[in-house]
């Protein structure tokens, strides 16, 4: 009889653990996996705020604390991908009660990076291979990235410093500030303002509807940019030795401003404005077009 109520107690203190519903809520987190040094990290949270940093050992860990809501907390790999979710209620997934999870998680710095988010401020820096980011109402903040980086929000500003690879970022309601080396950039908003400087531009997409947006960098030879907008302000800070063709348009009531050279746009009885002109030896290409907002061509530095 000793013997069953033995088992029975076992049984149940490690049915516990495996389901671990209750056990997670708010709680205090310190775990680490060995991995492979250039695998794929799959992260999803919620709400709260995470900070993903890139180090030099085979491992992921993940310090903090859990969601006040957690239901289960998954962390393991399988098939060269590392696993960290934070489970919710499905009824509560988007509930603001309690507090969100506060994670710092460690993983090899060539590993790729998935992640997604709900209202999760989300801070990464220091990794070398692709970043791919899903976020809804959190804020973004990039730095030291020596790949590429997918960013996809809806609401919420992103930050990106020092990001040496193609630069891809698409948001609705949240303003970009993005200081970066990459020669591949395209960034599209939709009632932000977005600010873009790169040291050397190979390729720049830049579409904004009812925000700002301007561009700086040194155009390569080839290069090409191209600014478009609806209701907003498209400027290019271009460089002294700029050698591009140049075309800017206008819809009725939109116009040109040209700071850069003292070539005129010309308007039509409609209200619509052109102007073309070819700054140094034209190799590179410039394209700028508004509906009813204000386009560009500014000294930089």
């Amino acid at each position: 009889m000793r013997i069953n109520v033995k088992y029975a107690a076992v049984l149940s203190m490690m049915m516990l653990s495996v389901s671990g519903s209750s056990l997670f809520a708010g709680e205090k987190i310190d775990k680490t996996l060995d991995v492979s040094s250039d695998g794929e990290v799959a992260v999803y949270n919620n709400r709260g705020e995470v900070s993903i940093v890139g180090w030099d050992k085979p491992q992921v860990a993940v310090k903090g604390e859990l969601d006040d809501l957690t239901e289960k907390f998954v962390f393991k790999t399988h098939n060269n991908k590392t696993y960290v979710k934070v489970v919710l209620p499905g009824r509560n997934s988007n509930s603001r009660s309690g507090r969100g999870s506060n994670l710092k998680i460690f993983i090899p710095r060539g590993s790729a990076l998935q992640f997604d988010g709900v209202a999760t401020d989300i801070d990464i820096k220091n990794l070398d291979n692709s970043v791919d980011i899903g976020s809804v109402s959190g804020d973004i903040t990039l730095s030291k990235l020596g790949n590429k980086a997918y960013i996809n929000s809806v609401s919420g500003d992103i930050r990106a410093k020092d990001i040496a690879g193609r630069l891809e970022i698409s948001t609705v309601s949240g303003d970009v500030d993005a200081k970066v080396s990459s020669k591949h950039i395209s960034v599209s908003g939709v009632s932000s303002d977005i600010k873009v400087a790169s040291e050397q531009i190979m390729s720049a997409q830049i579409a904004t509807v009812s925000g700002d947006s301007v561009l700086y960098g040194r155009l390569e030879s080839d290069g090409t940019i191209k600014l478009s907008n609806v209701s907003g302000g498209s400027f290019y800070y271009a460089h002294s030795d700029l050698s591009a063709r140049i075309a800017l348009d206008t819809g009725p009531g939109g116009e040109i401003v040209n700071r850069f050279t003292d070539d005129a746009a010309t308007s039509s009885f409609i209200g619509s404005e052109k102007l073309k002109f070819t700054a140094g030896d034209g190799n590179g290409l410039i394209r700028m077009s508004t509906v009813s907002g204000e386009i560009g061509l500014k000294k930089g530095k």
